[in-house]
């Protein structure tokens, strides 16, 4: 599908209305580093409500930097109001919440038997679960562009879509070089999906994703430094430290055989990588069981998490909002 000029530009000028709701809006936000909304808002992901001296706390950013990034925020309706929180004795304190109502966001995962999605709020929590099963010989790139036509028409208000795969990428371009079991080379998906659109869209490996989403608002909620193991995930591990994922070349990073990734759950492995907690990602408790044992004397913290179809669908839709925060699409 290929746009005009004059369309592409009307196109946006729409997306520009919805996104910024007054005349001041545009002002507002060249005002304000877009690393600092991005720290208010992960900090109210992770924390759902906070008042204004506790996101001062989380972020370390200024009381008046905080004051007047919540000030536009409110104005834009990303934000809202939850409340006064109690006192016992002074001035009470507002607290404040994501409003889950401005907008919601898709995450899909790919694989070539079927797609499995989740489209969540801004908080995210599930508004929906939904799957597409993929006939012998579809061409999965139609599929999807068909899930996505139905889902967007459905919905008010997507934000951002996150594509996972398992693929090597050029992870900056957002272009999948290659996708064996998709039979894909050198898919530009991330494109291919924005042209369609108009949505912002990300594409990631759904392993990364469910690492990074539990940095955001999981059991690895503050962490910098860890390792995510999940059953049946194809032979991928995660490894975050320093707050970002490691990803190598091709996005790579990670990827090893299903039977050797015991041997790097044992403490002195996790110890050489350098990080503080073990996250653990079971179907089976065999799975939780076989790891937890081989990582036996690790002296980080070992946390175990039940996991779910919608597990990486709901990483995908939550990391696409984390960088949607931002893309030129918020920054609008």
């Amino acid at each position: 599908m290929t746009f005009s000029l004059f369309e592409f530009i009307m196109s946006l000028k729409i997306l520009l209305t919805k996104l910024v709701k007054s005349g001041e809006g545009l002002q507002m936000l060249d005002q304000i580093k877009i690393k600092n909304i991005k720290k208010i808002m992960l900090c109210l992901m992770a924390h759902r409500c906070a008042t204004k001296s506790q996101i001062v706390e989380d972020t370390e950013l200024s009381t008046s930097t905080v004051s007047a990034c919540i000030n536009s925020l409110l104005k834009l309706k990303l934000l809202v109001s939850d409340g006064m929180k109690d006192s016992s004795g002074g001035r009470r304190s507002t607290i404040y919440r994501l409003n889950h109502a401005y907008g919601c966001f898709i995450g899909l995962v790919l694989s070539p038997e079927k797609i499995d999605g989740v489209i969540v709020d801004c908080e995210v929590k599930v508004i929906k679960r939904f799957s597409l099963p993929i006939e012998n010989g579809a061409f999965i790139i139609n599929a999807v562009t068909e899930i996505l036509d139905k889902e967007i028409s459905e919905t008010t208000n997507v934000l951002g879509i996150g594509i996972g795969v398992s693929a090597e990428m050029d992870y900056k371009e957002q272009v999948v070089i290659s996708a064996p079991q998709l039979k894909w080379e050198f898919v530009h998906l991330k494109e291919i999906i924005e042209r369609q659109h108009m949505i912002f869209t990300y594409v990631d490996h759904p392993v990364n994703a469910a690492a990074v989403c539990e940095g955001m608002v999981g059991k690895a909620c503050g962490q910098k430094n860890y390792i995510y193991v999940g059953e049946n995930s194809g032979g991928k591990i995660a490894l975050v430290l320093d707050g970002r994922v490691c990803r190598g070349a091709g996005n790579t990073m990670g990827e090893i055989s299903e039977d050797h990734i015991m041997n790097l759950m044992c403490p002195e492995a996790l110890r050489f990588l350098g990080v503080s907690q073990l996250l653990v990602s079971y179907q089976s408790p065999a799975f939780k069981d076989k790891v937890c044992a081989c990582a036996q004397g690790f002296s980080g913290e070992i946390v175990c998490i039940e996991q779910t179809r919608d597990t990486y669908p709901i990483g995908m839709a939550a990391v696409a909002q984390r960088q949607w925060f931002e893309s030129i699409y918020f920054m609008l």
